[in-house]
């Protein structure tokens, strides 16, 4: 499992038919509407080939909605580094529920707070028990992901969007 921290969802500028493949998504031809987009759905989905696909024949279409600002950037992590790095922002849920939304400012405001206090991550080293394997973290890395998230929330607040997580 791992949680996605992001700009909260606001209403699709337009809408596409396409695959999740990137040159594809860049080949569809866009749609005002939901409903316009639904009725350029081909009957056949397992037969159509979409420009820019790379598994053709393998992807199948669907109706993707797109973000006005374009590409929304992203910051993926472990639920345990979430957890973590929601700890070290001041924002851990004492139920340890992993969604949320903060106003960007706050939120990079936090990862400024943090990037100055916390002491270098030193990691933990990769564990494996019989068949079960922790790959640990490297050394550095909560600093990464603070790095990251503040650029997030910095692009969520000229957007003037919060940012949400989950």
């Amino acid at each position: 499992m791992s949680v996605t921290f992001t700009a909260a969802h606001v209403s699709s500028s337009a809408f596409i038919v396409s695959c999740c493949c990137p040159a594809a998504k860049d080949a569809a031809v866009p749609h005002a509407t939901y409903e316009a987009a639904c009725a350029a759905y081909p009957a056949e989905p397992y037969l159509v080939e979409l420009p820019g696909c790379e598994y053709p024949g393998r992807c199948r279409p669907f109706v993707i909605g797109l973000d006005p600002a374009g590409d929304v950037p992203k910051v993926n992590l472990a639920n345990a580094n979430a957890c973590r790095v929601l700890g070290v922002l001041g924002l851990a849920d004492e139920l340890g529920d992993l969604t949320g939304r903060v106003a960007a400012e706050d939120f990079r405001d936090r990862c400024l707070i943090a990037l100055a206090l916390e002491p270098a991550d030193a990691g933990v080293p990769a564990v494996q028990d019989g068949r079960i394997i922790d790959c640990g973290r490297p050394a550095g890395y909560l600093q990464d992901r603070l790095a990251e998230l503040h650029d997030l929330a910095v692009w969520c607040a000229a957007q003037g969007r919060a940012v949400s997580w989950a």
